[in-house]
């Protein structure tokens, strides 16, 4: 240590001690779908956003999903029921610490929170909570009123309020849960029905669901997948559609949640198919991006008036049918599925993103987390 910093150093010692800043993420770990994907590829994140492999963590069981939390790294096997909880090595390796049954069939969708690691099931339209235990490993999944789903019947195969022309039908067949997070306030659960056309909400006291869902039914047929909550202000929700292609305002009040208003995430004067996947909040928390494959298009949100959205403009992901995205600070990772790619995009201008000329190969990507 050069001896000029010594002085400086002392005097800080006697001030008050801060907590110091969380260092930025270092490693970002990508899951794949099988045959193409092999499991989780891993690469290290320069202070450009650019990338570097690091190799691949093998998982046949298509991790589609993946979260970190607490120095481990959770993955939802899609194709295997059950998650998978991996450590991290100062190299960004993973090594496999378990593998738990998830709690239901065919995971698509995990988050973390009140201790709990919560999941939704495409299979059988079932949500589970797994206990965080000391070292990161889950627990046996546990089960609270309303988490079974919706008991209605699907909603009908087509969107009336999607695109003139579209054919986009993927999940009517049965009621099917996609996501399920709690608010950022801690005061509900939340959790998507696509099949039903429903988003569900459960009260939470202390982290654990006090009642039955109160149940928000949308547009018949748009197939609600993802949601985000506003970065200010939670009690406004934003609700992907997948099979319409819109996005939903939805208002958590006192009596549960209420639906506020619709828009399509398409450019004015679309017509024919595509299918929206995957919703992130812009570093400033003003802006909203939503992703469209077909379209292959980044759509930007303004939040200036939380009760309505405003959408301002389209980017092309660079790639073919982005299933989901990454946000890292100013950087953004969009998981380009069919076209086997990562697409940078620099965030700098939030309302602006811009696309950095890198992509980065990874055999059908699904989901990817940062740590």
């Amino acid at each position: 240590m050069q001896r000029r910093h010594l002085l400086g150093l002392c005097a800080a010692a006697l001030m008050p001690a801060t907590a110091a800043p969380p260092l930025p993420p270092r490693f970002l770990h990508v899951g794949s779908y099988a045959p193409l994907g092999q499991g989780l590829y891993g690469f290290a994140i320069a202070a450009d956003g650019s990338l570097r492999p690091l190799g691949l963590t093998p998982n046949a069981n298509s991790p589609s999903w993946l979260v970190a939390g607490g120095q481990r790294v959770y993955a939802a096997e899609e194709g295997g029921d059950h998650i998978a909880v991996y450590a991290p090595d100062g190299t960004g390796a993973l090594r496999l610490l378990q593998r738990q049954p998830s709690g239901g069939q065919g995971p698509v969708h995990l988050s973390l929170a009140a201790g709990r690691l919560w999941a939704a099931h495409y299979g059988d339209a079932r949500f589970a909570a797994l206990p965080l235990l000391d070292d990161g490993r889950l627990g046996p999944a546990e089960s609270w009123p309303g988490c079974g789903g919706t008991d209605r019947g699907p909603g009908p195969q087509q969107a009336p309020s999607g695109p003139p022309g579209s054919q986009a039908r993927s999940g009517h067949d049965a009621p099917h849960a996609h996501m399920i997070q709690a608010s950022p306030d801690g005061r509900w659960l939340l959790g998507t029905d696509l099949g039903s056309d429903r988003l569900l909400a459960w009260p939470l006291a202390a982290g654990t669901p006090q009642a039955a869902a109160r149940e928000l039914a949308l547009s018949p047929g748009s197939g609600p997948r993802h949601f985000a909550f506003h970065a200010e202000d939670p009690r406004w929700v934003y609700v992907l559609q997948e099979e319409s292609s819109t996005l939903s305002t939805v208002e958590l009040t006192e009596d549960g949640p209420r639906l506020r208003g619709e828009i399509s995430v398409l450019p004015a004067g679309f017509a024919g198919t595509s299918y929206a996947s995957d919703l992130i909040v812009a570093p400033d928390g003003r802006h909203l991006y939503a992703l469209n494959r077909l379209h292959d298009s980044l759509a930007v949100l303004a939040l200036a008036r939380p009760a309505a959205p405003r959408l301002l403009d389209h980017h092309w992901v660079h790639g073919s049918y982005p299933r989901s995205a990454c946000r890292v600070g100013q950087h953004l990772y969009v998981c380009n599925q069919r076209s086997d790619q990562l697409s940078h995009f620099d965030l700098s201008r939030p309302e602006a993103p811009r696309f950095t000329g890198r992509q980065t190969s990874v055999p059908s990507p699904a989901g990817a987390c940062a740590l």
